[in-house]
């Protein structure tokens, strides 16, 4: 059973038993925040700029890797669609839609896993030097919707 209360970071909902010890944030809207998948050690991938390994986590702007001693290791990165596939089995059902998504763009770039603010929703798009290609694919109605980037014609003098 959850009771709300009040914290010195808003309101939110504590589990009134002794053993559990499960709380969830309350939105602006009133609602109770969806509960969040428990990290997923990726110890294959190493960090660039610390001696650590990455883990995925599930934060309030949808998947990310971060340090596995986050926050003293303060590296993040998107997920690679590829990186995440090996991981099936530990990564919560709401994102099995991920699985299906495009691992390449059409030039054969890695595609990244994203999240929308404005939409609020997970998608994926190709970068390059880490520059956004324009490439992006949003899932919709069961299948991904690919996105291509805008080509400006050259100008004749």
């Amino acid at each position: 059973d959850m009771q709300l209360k009040t914290g010195r970071f808003g309101k939110y909902f504590d589990c009134t038993s002794k053993e559990c010890k499960n709380t969830r944030k309350l939105l602006r809207s009133g609602e109770p925040a969806p509960p969040k998948m428990d990290p997923v050690n990726m110890s294959e991938l190493a960090c660039d700029t610390v001696d650590d390994h990455f883990v995925l986590r599930d934060g309030a702007s949808g998947l990310f890797l971060a340090a596995s001693k986050f926050p003293r290791n303060r590296e993040t990165r998107a997920p690679l669609v590829e990186e995440l596939i090996p991981h099936k089995e530990q990564i919560d059902p709401k994102y099995t839609f991920l699985f299906e998504a495009p691992t390449e763009d059409d030039k054969g770039n890695k595609t990244l896993v994203r999240y929308s603010r404005k939409t609020k929703e997970q998608y994926v798009q190709s970068e390059v030097n880490k520059k956004a290609t324009g490439w992006k694919a949003f899932y919709r109605d069961g299948k991904w919707d690919i996105t291509k980037p805008i080509t400006k014609g050259k100008k004749k003098h």
